[in-house]
């Protein structure tokens, strides 16, 4: 985290996810304010452990609205963040077709993160993490 600017927000894709969740406490800690990219910013249950890990840290949360499969949405979210951690990528267990459930929302989902990265020019690094 020493070497991330505090003036500056970082971006989240999939905070409610566990690996983000677990990034993003650590982040708020350090300080920072976390761009939350969320699929519904209005869904308190989701949000609650993000919230909990928010009240007492040092940094701040905002949450914004954005969809993986949608292309443009983590513009808004992104907007002014020099580091973006893409965590973000479809998980189920019940898999019927991997190919068409897992891999190929999460090569468009990825593609769609890094299209909005190259149009905005306050983003200097990408973090891509994967869970499985």
């Amino acid at each position: 985290m020493q070497n991330i600017n505090k003036e500056k927000p970082v971006m989240v894709t999939g905070a409610t996810g566990y690996v983000a969740g677990v990034l993003i406490k650590q982040l708020l800690e350090a300080g920072l304010t976390v761009h939350a990219a969320v699929r519904d910013p209005e869904n308190n249950e989701k949000l609650k452990y993000l919230n909990e890990a928010a009240k007492n840290a040092a940094g701040q949360i905002q949450y914004f609205r954005s969809d993986l499969m949608e292309p443009g949405s983590y513009a808004e979210a992104m907007a002014g963040c020099e580091v973006v951690f893409h965590t973000a990528s479809p998980f189920t267990i019940n898999v019927t077709d991997a190919q068409k459930e897992l891999i190929d929302p999460a090569k468009l989902g990825t593609r769609n993160v890094l299209e909005e990265v190259s149009r905005t020019s306050s983003v200097k690094r990408v973090v891509l993490t994967g869970s499985c």
